[in-house]
């Protein structure tokens, strides 16, 4: 059985980890590693039969891996925007993409659907204080390599300027734009007729020929060896393994030549799974920098994903089996992740969590590792939980009692608009269109095939309870009716 943390416990717990802190010397250097739409199976440690990912599985292995691991959101932006503000999506208003399917379709397509969509947030707002501006006022140079997509969604780069990584506390800003995917993963990383790139890009010289998740790895590479002697802390969003599926062109020979020669893969896209590994090996760069450097000791590392696995349903891109569907849907396969963290300096070797986490955790976790303590008012704005307890003794459970997902959108991959719960084993999930409510055994169902929701009743409008007391709570938006529906 778990052990369930106390408020006094918490504390306790916080003071030993700051005693294992100073043990450890200077402030710890923190690398983020989010990458873009990987599911919760797409690594070795995780359970793929075709993806190679021995330095991802090193990181869990030397480290915490968390086998319940949660993104904000089944889509990016919210989770992006959770991760620097330390707020749930229902919170904070980006409650979709930036551009949001609803913002994208046209009135007749509209149309086809009941309810509109509430006017969310299309920016990680500027009266937002980012963890990467915090950490940057605690002293550390900071960077961002990858994928931002939390400006406007506007054309007009002066426009937009303000709402770029380097004017929201980072030093750095590579690649970070108004973007949500590349047009290629070769230079020019554009799409036909459109240079997809052109903010806060590296000069052509510097990039041709090379693969964009390996161009992004040279730089932040580059950065720990420049900032070696200073605090850092360096995000990377890879946009690896967003669409478009390329992959490295020698990797994806070599998944052709694998699955020709088996049968019986759960994951069958070589383009995919080249993909997957191609930033493994991006993963063994960073990781052997550090090691090189004396550094990796001190340095908390950090692994997960946005949101979960694109699944059509037939292998391809990938398969979050035994979960149900995958990115933009409601259910488990939308949100659930890959996550480990790695600290030699803190955490021991070969621990495994089984508590529910999610992203916003990462904002007070980082903070408390590098001393950064938030005024009250700042403070009671944090929906995330440090994982400190969890890194000292993973068989702890953290004091909270539910974790909230509110996505009151339409998603091209199948979400309806819908509020979800996870309260221990049990997972609900209440659709707006017809007011129901769905209700799932984790424990029991995994794959959430059996609805419980008419054989229990009461557990039903309990759980439907804590979902409306959560709108409440913030202020959650909610999706109306829609005037231009036309009916089925």
């Amino acid at each position: 059985m778990r052990k369930k943390l106390t408020a006094g416990a918490l504390t306790a717990s916080f003071l030993i980890a700051f005693g294992l802190l100073s043990q450890a010397g200077e402030r710890p250097n923190v690398v983020l590693l989010f990458v873009d739409d990987m599911g919760w199976k797409d690594t070795g440690v995780t359970g793929s039969d075709l993806y190679e990912t021995p330095n991802i599985d090193r990181l869990a292995a030397d480290g915490l891996l968390f086998t319940d691991a949660y993104s904000s959101c089944t889509v990016c932006s919210p989770s992006r925007a959770s991760l620097m503000t330390g707020m749930a999506p229902e919170r904070h208003r980006v409650t979709d993409w930036i551009g949001g399917w609803w913002g994208v379709w046209n009135d007749q397509r509209r149309s086809q659907y009941p309810l509109r969509p509430p006017e969310w947030t299309r920016e990680l707002e500027l009266r937002h204080e980012t963890l990467a501006d915090l950490m940057q006022g605690a002293g550390y140079r900071t960077a961002h390599v990858g994928k931002w997509h939390l400006t406007p969604p506007s054309d007009d780069l002066e426009a937009i300027e303000p709402y770029f990584p380097q004017n929201r506390g980072f030093d750095v800003n590579i690649a970070g734009n108004r973007f949500g995917q590349p047009g290629s993963y070769y230079w020019p990383y554009a799409r036909p007729g459109r240079e997809m790139m052109v903010a806060n890009f590296p000069p052509r010289e510097e990039t041709t020929g090379l693969y964009l998740t390996d161009m992004k790895t040279n730089y932040v590479v580059g950065l720990i060896q420049e900032w070696k002697d200073d605090p850092f802390f360096i995000y990377v969003p890879y946009y690896q393994v967003h669409t478009p599926i390329q992959g490295r062109h020698d990797l994806t020979d070599k998944y052709r030549r694998k699955l020709a020669a088996g049968s019986g893969f759960q994951h069958t896209d070589p383009q995919y799974a080249a993909m997957v590994e191609a930033l493994d090996q991006s993963v063994g760069r960073i990781h052997a920098k550090l090691e090189e450097l004396g550094l990796d000791e001190n340095t908390l590392l950090i692994f997960t994903s946005d949101n979960g696995g694109l699944d059509n349903g037939n292998g391809r891109p990938t398969s979050n089996a035994p979960l149900r569907e995958g990115k933009g849907t409601a259910y488990e396969g939308g949100v659930r992740v890959p996550a480990m963290i790695h600290w030699p300096a803190v955490v021991p070797a070969g621990g495994v969590s089984h508590e529910p986490v999610i992203t916003h955790d990462l904002f007070p976790t980082i903070l408390q590792a590098a001393g950064v303590e938030l005024d009250a008012e700042r403070r009671a704005q944090v929906d995330g939980l440090s994982l400190f307890p969890l890194m000292e003794d993973p068989s702890a459970s953290l004091d909270r009692n539910a974790l909230f997902w509110h996505y009151p959108h339409y998603h091209i991959e199948g979400a309806r608009p819908y509020t979800a719960v996870r309260s221990g084993d049990w997972r609900a999930i209440h659709f707006y269109e017809g007011d129901r409510i769905e209700l799932y055994n984790l424990a029991e169902d995994i794959g959430e095939t059996n609805d419980l929701s008419e054989a229990m009743p009461e557990k039903a409008a309990e759980m439907r309870a804590m979902i409306d007391a959560r709108r409440s709570e913030v202020d959650a938006q909610d999706p109306r009716p829609n005037p231009i529906y036309r009916g089925n």
